[in-house]
Order: C-alpha cells, then sequence, then structure tokens
C-alpha cells in the first residue's frame, strides 16, 4: 500500500500535494519503475477524496513522464529519462557548436560576436548621460493616441487583424505609405510598397535577394555599424567608399568601378548615421546616373527621412529613379516607436514581388494588429500630427546642441560636422593616443557616454571618431551632457 498524507487545511491544493509526495517517493526510489499504482478509485477512497483528485495528478506525473498508464489497465511507474533540471551531473554540451555552423556564421560570430555599445544588447547600469543610443525619447511617445487605434482595430475587426497577414503587407497601411511617398517626391503605388519588421529586416530581405559570396558590394565610409556584420554574413566583398562634405565620394565610387562592378551600392543620402551628411541635389543626381549606366540598384536607406526640420532637403534618390533601380528602405522606428517594428520598401513591382516571397519564407508576415492599428493612427492624422511636433522638439534640441558646442569645446582638435536634420552629431578627434576604451573611460569618468566610431568603418583609422546622438535626450540633458564633454575633452588634452 502507497501511503501519502494529504493536509486538507493546507492551501495547495490536494491533487498538487498527491503528486509532490508520489513524485518524491519516485525520485528517491521507494516507488520502483514498473511498481504499480492503486486505481484512481481505489487511491481515492483510502485518502478520502473525490476521485477526480487522482485523476489530475496522475494526468500531471504521466505528463511529466514519471508514470505510465493504459486504457482499462492500472498506471505504472517507469523507467524515466533525467530531465535538464533535476540532472545533477555536471552538464556536457554533445554538439560542438562552432563546427556545425556555417562558415560564415563561424566569421562573423568571431568578428562580431562581441559587439559593441551602442549595438550591443548587453544590459547595464549607467546611470549617466547618455549620447551613443540612437532611440527616439520615450517621453515624447504619442502612445495614448496608438493604444485607442490598437483597441479600436482589434475591437472592430479582430477576426481579419488577428489572422495571418499577406506576405506584402496591410494594403490600407501600404496605401497610406504610397500617398505619403508622393509627397516626397516618390511615384510609387500600394502595389510597389512590402512592409517589414523594421528597416533591419527590409535590409536583411534585400541582401537575401541579391547578395552573394565573393561579390562587390559599395558600402559609405563610415556606414550604420550593422550593415558590416550582415554583408560578412553574406560573403560579400564589402568595398567602402569615404564620405565627402556633399556626400559620398563620388570620385572614389568612379575608380572602384574599374576595379570591378559592385551588386549593389548601400547608401544613407539624408542624416547619414553616423556622420549626419546630408548629399546634395547635385550629387544625387550624378550619383543615379553613374548606376544607372550600369544597370546596378541602389539601397537607399532612409531610415531619417521624416526628420527634416532644418530648411529644404533635397528630394530623395528614389524621386529621381526613372530606370527603376532603386530600392528605397523606410522606417517608423525613428520617430515613431521602435517596439512596433514596422518599415517598408518601395521599389519596382518585380524586385517587391521577389521580396514578398522572401518574406513568407522567413516570417510569414510582419505583425497584422500593429500595421491595422498603424494604418488607423495615420488615417485620422495622428502620424501627421506627431511629426510636426517632434519637428519643433527637435529643431530646438539640435540647435542647442550645435550651439553648446560651439560655446563649450573650442580645442583644435576636436571637430565635427553640423547636420541639417536627424539626431547626429559626428565627432572627430586628432592627435590623441589614447584608444577608444581609454577615451570611453574618461567620458564615463564624466558620466557621459558615446558611440565609439571604429564600431561604423570596415578597417581602423588612423583618427579617433564618437557618434554624438540627441533622440533620447532633452534640452536639460543635452546641455549638461555637453558641459561633461568638454570637461572630458580638458582633461584628455591637458
Amino acid at each position: 500500500m502507497i501511503i501519502i498524507n494529504l493536509d486538507k487545511s493546507c492551501k495547495t491544493p490536494l491533487f498538487r500535494q498527491t503528486i509532490d509526495q508520489l513524485k518524491k517517493m519516485i525520485e528517491n526510489n521507494t516507488l520502483k519503475p514498473g511498481d504499480k499504482l492503486p486505481s484512481t478509485r481505489q487511491f481515492a477512497d483510502q485518502l478520502g477524496v473525490n476521485r477526480t483528485t487522482i485523476y489530475k495528478a496522475y494526468q500531471e506525473l504521466w505528463a511529466m513522464g514519471f508514470i505510465e498508464s493504459r486504457s482499462g489497465s492500472y498506471s505504472f511507474v517507469r523507467q524515466r529519462r533525467e530531465l535538464k533540471e533535476t540532472c545533477t551531473m555536471k552538464p556536457v554540451n554533445s554538439i560542438n557548436w562552432s563546427k556545425l555552423s556555417n562558415e560564415n556564421t563561424c566569421k562573423v560570430y568571431e568578428l562580431f560576436g562581441e559587439i559593441g555599445y551602442p549595438f550591443s544588447e548587453a544590459e547595464n547600469d549607467f546611470e549617466g548621460i547618455d549620447f551613443g543610443r540612437l532611440h527616439p525619447d520615450t517621453r515624447i511617445f504619442p502612445a495614448a493616441e496608438f493604444r485607442k487605434s490598437l483597441n479600436k482595430v482589434v475591437a472592430e475587426n479582430a477576426q481579419t487583424v488577428l489572422d495571418y497577414g499577406g506576405s506584402k503587407g496591410y494594403l490600407p497601411l501600404r496605401e497610406y505609405i504610397a500617398h505619403r511617398s508622393r509627397l516626397h517626391g516618390l511615384s510609387v503605388n500600394s502595389n510597389e510598397i512590402m512592409i517589414t519588421s523594421g528597416a533591419q529586416n527590409g535590409i536583411d530581405l534585400c541582401m537575401k535577394l541579391l547578395a552573394r559570396p565573393g561579390a562587390r558590394v559599395f558600402v559609405e565610409s563610415p556606414t550604420y555599424g550593422m550593415i558590416i556584420p550582415t554583408l560578412t554574413y553574406y560573403g560579400c566583398e564589402i568595398v567602402p567608399i569615404p564620405m565627402a562634405e556633399d556626400g559620398i565620394d563620388l570620385g572614389a565610387i568612379e575608380r572602384e568601378f574599374k576595379k570591378g562592378l559592385p551588386i549593389f551600392l548601400y547608401t544613407m543620402p539624408n542624416f547619414q548615421n553616423p556622420t549626419g551628411i546630408t548629399s546634395t541635389q547635385c550629387h544625387r543626381e550624378r550619383l543615379i546616373a553613374l548606376f544607372e549606366k550600369y544597370r546596378i540598384p541602389i539601397i537607399e536607406d532612409a531610415f531619417e527621412e521624416e526628420m527634416k526640420y532644418f530648411g529644404k532637403v533635397p528630394m530623395p534618390i528614389k524621386s529621381m529613379d526613372i530606370s527603376r533601380i532603386v530600392i528605397y528602405v523606410g522606417s517608423f522606428s525613428k520617430v515613431l516607436f521602435p517596439g512596433i517594428r514596422l518599415g517598408w520598401i518601395a521599389a519596382d513591382k518585380e524586385c517587391i514581388n521577389r521580396l514578398s516571397i522572401l518574406k513568407r519564407f522567413s516570417d510569414i508576415s510582419t505583425s497584422l494588429p500593429e500595421q491595422a492599428a498603424l494604418a488607423d493612427f495615420c488615417k485620422h492624422g495622428a502620424y501627421e500630427h506627431h511629426i510636426k511636433r517632434i519637428h519643433k522638439i527637435f529643431r530646438k534640441r539640435m540647435l542647442l546642441a550645435v550651439q553648446s558646442l560651439q560655446e563649450k569645446i573650442k580645442h583644435k582638435n576636436v571637430t565635427w560636422i553640423e547636420p541639417n536634420g536627424g539626431y547626429t552629431i559626428w565627432l572627430k578627434v586628432k592627435d590623441t593616443k589614447l584608444s577608444y576604451t581609454e577615451l570611453n573611460s574618461v567620458f564615463h569618468s564624466h558620466g557621459i557616454r558615446l558611440a565609439a566610431g571604429k564600431d561604423f568603418f570596415l578597417h581602423p583609422q588612423k583618427e579617433k571618431y564618437f557618434r554624438l546622438a540627441i533622440a533620447s535626450l532633452d534640452e536639460a540633458e543635452i546641455e549638461e551632457g555637453i558641459n561633461r564633454l568638454a570637461k572630458s575633452f580638458y582633461r584628455i588634452f591637458k
């Protein structure tokens, strides 16, 4: 007879007490493999409980692999493989993941496995003023308005928005993006737009479509830090093209053409990340003419397209795309909410069709409730209102940042590029023997963080660079942060 003691005054349910005691008897070998358990009726009568209590206990013990039950027969203790959490032996890795990983995965892991700030996901306890991360200020999110739209679309159209979505994305949102794109001079319709899970997903889909091992790819230097490991993974030959005052160096592109044509160019013509440079209209015309000549695609990353708050900015390269060679990647992340992960690609219809197939086999579709909510949010003018609001906010913040730099930092070895929009200021630090680690240590000691420039270059540079981002900071934080930066440079160059 199996004897267990149930405490009916205890808050723990009786079936749970039964499970715990039987499990303990099995684990300490009081009950051995093959031992028969009482029937549910017998055990319930013995313990003075409802038969359902014993049935539930047996069911859970079966699910955990402790007992075996057969219809019309008794339950008995089974020989059970030890579960990971109950194992007391030293864990052993039976798979060598390094050997199983493909060659390019290993290469990316070795080069970027310890990817640095600001791209690292590692949590830390830094409590100072953070100029490093390019994250929108959460304090100005229009969260209440978006919540209304989300609640509305789920309440009114749940059967549609909670189902799988099409790989091209939610049609009303694509139609809104097409309409708004025309305000930026892009002649596109909804069939030439695909919704993505943020700009990064859009870029990766473009890589899947175009990249191939050994093929040359032109990128700006410096460039968006995540594009380098992405292209490395796809086995491309990365060709860094230096940035000039008016945009990517066109002369360097022509010289590289003579060495071998690329399969595409990746560029950010507006408020380039990290330099903040915006290319001129003349530069854009010459650039697209160069690539039209050889029928080479241009991936135009317009992640900050909406952040035009200092007068006029040239139309996107895509607006001049007569030959339909430009793949335009947009995003809501830097102007609205990064957490909803919504972006888009605007391109030739055939290109979109191919990308949508890749999307289908990648993640099926982008989150449909969020797409529907954003479409409603935009339809009722909340997005347009938010854009106007943040233009006022960040025009004031960027003017303050530039003015503070001019007033506080006058050392000849520290220079910067003044942007005409966006969130970033690119600092150049000359004639210092200190490493990035040592410079960051000085900054941290003064309670500030910046993004180290080395993470935006393919190859090491003689001078040191830092990206200063104001995206998540208010006026008081910017002013105090630049005061601390000035003190840091005084210490570095004293």
